[in-house]
């Protein structure tokens, strides 16, 4: 059943009625992914945008379900990378015992990763403003004086996320998910037989070895070659009888 917004505003006042709706939206995005992406970014996930309302269900299905590794491809400028950083997000605020390890193409866009999820879980609320993630999940911190860019940790927790890149290292560290977002950087990289030797042969000997007991893999990236990464672990994953979910969205 609809609900009349306008009478209900009438019935309530604007206070009420506003406090009313906020209240829903907080509680509903603690369950629901694609909510908390609109409650959160309300400018960039629009009901129109199917895609992203499909790619949001389609990572929180694979999160809560039996599969092993999601393989999505997407073109650029999709909101791939965006949504994967709130992915992180949402699940750290369900599961603040997850322990999170992310690999981009370089240093650099790795950091910019964690620090996105980092400075979201951060970010603390301003009466009258927009809702934040305190408040839909006031129980999530970062450890006090354990907010490096590239490595962190939630309060309670002795290590929670760890972003690298190809040759970096991860000693010392286990995942519950590892997420890899778009390892190739541009074409060159894309039909350079090394450069692409070197990206499975990272994934393969350093990232999977960190991986705990039950540990879900999504890797997320545009394709440019049947020898890219996801390729090769849609082959691999394949062989060795994975549980692998593979989404490919056209332009």
């Amino acid at each position: 059943m609809a609900i009349d917004h306008d009478k209900l505003r009438a019935q309530l006042g604007d206070e009420q009625y506003e406090l009313l709706i906020r209240t829903a939206k907080v509680q509903k995005s603690r369950e629901d992914f694609w909510w908390f992406c609109k409650t959160m970014y309300p400018e960039f996930y629009q009901d129109d945008r199917q895609y992203l309302k499909d790619f949001c269900y389609t990572l929180q299905n694979f999160l809560e379900g039996d599969d092993d590794i999601l393989v999505v491809n997407m073109p650029p400028r999709h909101g791939k990378s965006f949504s994967a950083q709130n992915l992180v997000k949402w699940w750290l605020g369900i599961h603040p015992n997850a322990k999170i390890m992310t690999g981009s193409y370089n240093e650099a866009l790795s950091k910019t990763f964690s620090r996105s999820v980092r400075d979201t879980i951060g970010e603390r609320k301003v009466k009258g403003g927009r809702v934040v993630y305190s408040e839909i999940f006031p129980k999530t911190k970062i450890k006090r004086g354990d907010g490096a860019a590239s490595l962190w940790a939630l309060e309670g927790q002795h290590s929670t996320y760890l972003a690298t890149s190809p040759g970096g290292t991860a000693t010392g560290f286990g995942c519950s998910l590892l997420l890899m977002d778009d390892i190739v950087k541009n074409a060159e990289e894309a039909f350079n037989e090394d450069t692409l030797e070197k990206h499975w042969n990272w994934f393969t000997q350093t990232m999977l070895s960190r991986r705990e007991a039950g540990a879900k893999i999504i890797i997320i990236m545009t394709r440019w070659s049947t020898m890219d990464l996801a390729g090769r672990a849609l082959e691999h994953f394949s062989r060795v009888g994975a549980k692998l979910v593979h989404v490919n969205y056209k332009a």
